[in-house]
């Protein structure tokens, strides 16, 4: 079309877009653009919206565990007697070793005490074995209160309890908790990273129970014994309940989080932020952080930092292989892999070019 002055008619910018060719693969769809951006987009948040979001986890996070405490605070005195049994059994295995009679010598005097009294009128034969008990333990030569804790404060003891609840809690409820914190880090993830919320919150509890049960079961036995034994003539042992509860409750808390090793290096590894590589470069490193770490988590001693530094290595290093099987691949990795298929194709194409030459 021709305007009056013979000067060619110029189309608006929309008409020029729709007569283009629909197969034009130099033309951008728009509405492409927008779903992309708007994809892009969707896990960003400001700084008000990430503070908000922290509030609401952190809420949750503390009604989670006030619903664990009610659950749990009925059978807080059946968790406290299991929570103490492992200094009962040191004390007691520890009591055993420095009697200043030999273990057979009770049994053997309260046959004969049994034997001597058969046949008199004597009134009270079914409580000998409670006196000879009493009189066993009365002859250690190391003064020390047999499985006995001693509290100086009168509501010491409640409060015991009432931590044995809330951290027995906060173990129950640790699949709800862990679900809170990766959701607070999932808006800065990829859609398809997301999914593995669920699953990654569950696989966080399950170490954290784990870590938990290897403090009690594995290192509580043989620390606890360890530091009974130091108990002399001089040396009387009677563990306070305030003192030992609050250090075994540091304790489970401390190799829970400890076993959430290999879920942290997961996460890092599937964002890119560390290779299976690097981690064996730094592995020194790494090990020198473990004894730091487990310096300010146990008590100061060598033997229980020690019990916590060693679990920490191995985790470590099963972290290298979480890294190196679910790593996020570089794209030189890719490139690396369609290399040898491009220089295929280049010579076929060049030798395509040389045949129709000739």
């Amino acid at each position: 079309m021709t305007t009056e002055n013979g000067k060619p008619e110029e189309l608006p910018v929309t008409a020029q877009e729709d007569a283009a060719p629909a197969g034009d693969p130099n033309l951008e769809d728009p509405g492409l653009d927008e779903a992309a951006e708007e994809e892009e987009n969707d896990g960003r948040m400001t700084l008000m919206q990430h503070l908000l979001e922290l509030r609401k986890r952190v809420v949750r996070c503390f009604i989670g565990i006030g619903v664990g405490f009610l659950i749990c605070y009925p059978f807080a005195e059946q968790m406290f007697r299991i929570l103490m049994d492992p200094m009962t059994k040191a004390l007691t295995k520890v009591t055993e070793h420095k009697s200043v009679l030999p273990q057979d010598f009770f049994e053997k005097f309260q046959q004969a005490v049994t034997q001597g009294l058969q046949g008199t009128d004597f009134p009270y034969m079914d409580q000998l074995p409670t006196f000879f008990d009493s009189l066993q333990q009365s002859m250690v030569k190391v003064v020390m209160h047999q499985g006995q804790f001693i509290y100086t404060y009168p509501p010491e003891a409640f409060f015991a309890h009432v931590k044995v609840g809330l951290v027995a809690g906060f173990f129950l409820m640790s699949p709800f908790l862990f679900y809170q914190i990766w959701g607070f880090v999932a808006p800065g993830l990829y859609s398809h990273e997301r999914r593995w919320i669920v699953p990654v919150a569950m696989i966080s509890a399950i170490f954290f129970v784990a870590g938990g049960l290897f403090g009690y079961f594995v290192v509580f036995p043989f620390g606890y014994e360890f530091f009974a034994s130091y108990a002399s003539d001089m040396i009387s042992f009677t563990p306070k309940l305030s003192e030992y509860l609050g250090f075994s409750l540091r304790l489970l808390i401390a190799f829970g989080l400890v076993f959430e090793l290999p879920i942290f290096i997961f996460f890092l590894a599937r964002i890119g932020l560390v290779t299976h590589k690097g981690l064996r470069r730094n592995q020194k490193y790494a090990i020198l952080i473990a004894f730091v770490l487990a310096a300010v988590l146990t008590p100061p001693d060598p033997f229980t930092q020690s019990l916590m530094a060693g679990p920490l290595v191995i985790l470590y290093e099963v972290g290298v292989w979480v890294a190196f099987v679910f790593g996020k691949r570089k794209k030189k990795d890719a490139e690396d892999q369609e290399a040898p298929e491009v220089a295929t194709e280049d010579a076929a194409e060049e030798k395509t070019e040389k045949q129709e030459s000739a």
